[in-house]
């Protein structure tokens, strides 16, 4: 007991992110060199594809530095307590790095750090900020889809004869979590009535702020996938393109949602052949949905580097 009381959480803390950042590079590295294999690199010769696709790159490392902007906003909606930008933003990209490796806990868990060189801000709050920035996103996919891909989403599901089997897992669903809400349900009540009356992110205009910024990252990520595509020789109409980027969020939203896996890797994939297969160039489209994990890897790194060398300096210039 003493000699864990002797532990500097901090110090700790740092030492278990060095750990887990190396098995989150190494996770990364495997998989681009498993896809690597799979693209045709012949595209690469072409200068001006190359710079287009480096491009994409920016674009998906500019999404996701939006999004640690956005949740540091979430933190201060729920607490009260603004978190410093270059902790707030470093601290995001090192925990969005940590979702690469398998279970994807440690994507959640990593964002604790927040709390731990903040002061005043809870554990508590840091995780609440990363439930509702979950949800937000899941409902602005769910709206973004149902107004780009209604009518063809209904159609599929109808040819597939799924609204059964979306029935029985909505069933199931109800059975497991309306039990559990009802068992704690005292606890749950507890917990929100420690939250302030005032707090922000209960407001309706909050809400919806904090709903549409959510989905703007999701929407620059669809925009490069659609990109991606036309690169790749993929013939491009609006009315397809609007379908394909409706398309893309379901996928997204399908991979958000299964558990363990990391990054929704494989379930995004299948779903986007699933749905695309029959509407696309199918050797296009396996190389588009390739190529474009590796771009969004690599502009997870690129987004990590560029604000961990933003907090260094800022940090150099306070010195």
């Amino acid at each position: 007991m003493t000699f864990l009381k002797s532990i500097d959480p901090k110090k700790a803390a740092s030492w278990v992110g060095a750990v887990l950042m190396a098995a989150s590079l190494f996770f990364i590295v495997r998989q681009i060199m498993s896809m690597w294999q799979d693209i045709d690199l012949s595209i690469l010769a072409d200068a001006w594809v190359l710079t287009a696709l480096l491009g994409l790159v920016l674009v998906e490392g500019s999404a996701i530095i939006l999004a640690s902007i956005n949740y540091r906003i979430l933190i201060k909606n729920v607490s009260g307590i603004t978190v410093e930008r270059p902790l707030a933003t470093v601290v995001y990209m090192v925990s969005n790095l940590y979702k690469y490796i398998p279970s994807g806990v440690m994507f959640v868990l990593g964002r604790n750090r927040m709390a731990l060189e903040t002061q005043g801000l809870s554990h508590g709050k840091v995780l609440l900020a990363t439930v509702l920035e979950g949800v937000f996103a899941a409902v602005a996919a769910l709206i973004l889809s149902g107004v780009l891909i209604f009518d063809y989403v209904i159609y599929y599901f109808y040819q597939l004869d799924i609204w059964p089997m979306v029935g029985l897992a909505l069933g199931i669903a109800a059975l497991i979590v309306l039990p559990v809400l009802y068992l704690f349900r005292r606890r749950i009540q507890a917990y929100f009535s420690t939250l302030k009356t005032d707090t922000e992110v209960l407001r309706p205009t909050v809400l919806l702020k904090r709903l549409a910024f959510g989905a703007v990252p999701m929407g620059l990520s669809t925009i490069s996938f659609t990109v991606t595509l036309t690169l790749l020789g993929q013939p491009m109409t609006l009315g397809l393109g609007i379908t394909v980027m409706g398309l893309f969020i379901l996928s997204w939203l399908a991979g958000f949602l299964a558990p363990g896996v990391p990054s929704g890797i494989g379930v995004r994939e299948a779903v986007l052949l699933m749905f695309l297969a029959g509407t696309l160039n199918e050797g296009i489209l396996l190389s588009a949905v390739i190529l474009h994990r590796v771009l969004t890897v690599v502009g997870d790194v690129m987004a990590y580097g560029a604000v961990l060398g933003y907090a260094r300096m800022k940090k150099s210039a306070e010195g």
